[in-house]
């Protein structure tokens, strides 16, 4: 009988999981037939993404989980290609004030992401761009081949759907890895990352088959807090870290989530007895330096446990960290292909957290007070 994450099909089946634990470990193998996809259709995106020089401007645009796509990809895009302006804005703010962030004359991609393709703010934040950019095309990736965002097509626009990441859970997982490593390699289309990919699916496997039970003891039912902190790239990472927590335990889990530096300036507050800390060590030797900094310093603050995430190991880590987990002793990934692992590992905290106080990963808000996508959104015509 097949088992994940140590839970028999019994146990899934009773505790309404189902969708939330395959979608969780099918990750390292839809990330090999996502980058394979974008590879079949390399010359196509070529040709599309030859339409921009470094002028244009790149919007990331998303909701909750689908925003904080953009959040891990706007800083490394803007370090590994040629593009200088890049942003990362989320649909919620460019449809409730779209004067603020759409400029009318400045040659612009939109890359939206969205796993329904449905909530009505990605659809309207399209809209709002043709209406409002004069030179604008779009790169729309999503999950759904139904969605309204799957059938927005013209001639300025690359449409790209996945269906295969099409989480039915209620919590985004595979949906946001997989989607956020579709929009990295469109943009560095001109390079073969077919071995990073395959390795960083390596190090995913080996987490959900064996490290999970290290990231499991992090908790117990008197947790009820949670911080997630990363720098640059990582930053977006730990956004979606906590919201996972906040999600799958239907708020159980009070969190916050911060830059290791930043934390300092009163979010730090926050910590107490009963407050888990993950924590996104950088690959970027620079950044790290303030990392370790970070690192010393939480080993003697008020928490339950100081949980450690990195790609490659670093020695110095293991004074400061309750629980330390790393991909390689010795190779190090790109800086881009830094987020995955991490985001994955917060979503084998968030499933054992929900299950631990009781909530249905698959659905923890049975009366509907949260869905799966949003509801009863109005969009007023500007």
């Amino acid at each position: 009988m097949e088992t994940l994450f140590g839970f028999n099909a019994e146990t899934v089946k009773d505790n309404n999981m189902g969708h939330t634990t395959k979608e969780i470990a099918r990750q390292p193998k839809v990330w090999k037939s996502i980058y394979e996809k974008i590879s079949n259709h390399r010359e196509e995106i070529k040709a599309f993404m030859a339409k921009f020089d470094e002028s244009t401007r790149i919007i990331f645009a998303g909701a909750g989980s689908s925003g904080f796509i953009g959040d891990s990809l706007a800083p490394i895009i803007r370090k590994d290609f040629m593009f200088k302006d890049v942003e990362s804005i989320h649909t919620t703010d460019i449809v409730g004030n779209p004067e603020q962030y759409l400029i009318k004359d400045v040659k612009t991609v939109m890359v939206s992401f969205g796993r329904s393709g449905n909530s009505p703010e990605s659809v309207a934040a399209v809209e709002l761009a043709e209406q409002f950019i004069e030179d604008i095309s779009h790169i729309i990736i999503t999950c759904n081949p139904e969605g309204k965002l799957a059938k927005f097509t013209n001639e300025r626009t690359l449409n790209l759907t996945f269906s295969e990441i099409e989480d039915l859970g209620f919590a985004m997982t595979s949906s946001v890895t997989g989607m956020m490593l579709a929009a990295y390699s469109v943009f560095g289309i001109n390079n073969d990352y077919t071995k990073t990919v395959d390795k960083l699916s390596g190090y995913a496997q080996d987490f959900i088959d064996n490290k999970y039970t290290d990231i499991f003891h992090a908790f117990n039912n008197n947790v009820n807090r949670l911080v997630v902190l990363g720098s640059a790239n990582l930053f977006g990472a730990a956004r979606e870290g906590a919201l996972k927590s906040t999600e799958l335990t239907a708020g159980q889990i009070a969190t916050g989530y911060d830059t290791p530096m930043g934390f300092r300036h009163g979010p730090k507050s926050f910590l107490n007895k009963n407050t888990v800390i993950i924590f996104f060590v950088s690959n970027n030797e620079y950044t790290r330096k303030y990392d370790f900094d970070m690192l010393n310093e939480l080993s003697h603050a008020s928490k339950h446990k100081l949980v450690v995430i990195s790609d490659k190991y670093y020695e110095e880590v293991e004074q400061y960290a309750d629980i330390y987990l790393y991909n390689a002793k010795e190779e190090a990934l790109e800086e881009a292909f830094t987020p995955y692992i991490p985001i994955v590992a917060a979503q084998i905290f968030s499933l054992n957290a929900s299950l631990s106080l009781g909530c249905t990963p698959d659905n923890p808000f049975p009366s509907g007070e949260v869905n799966r996508v949003v509801k009863g959104v109005v969009i007023h015509k500007f």
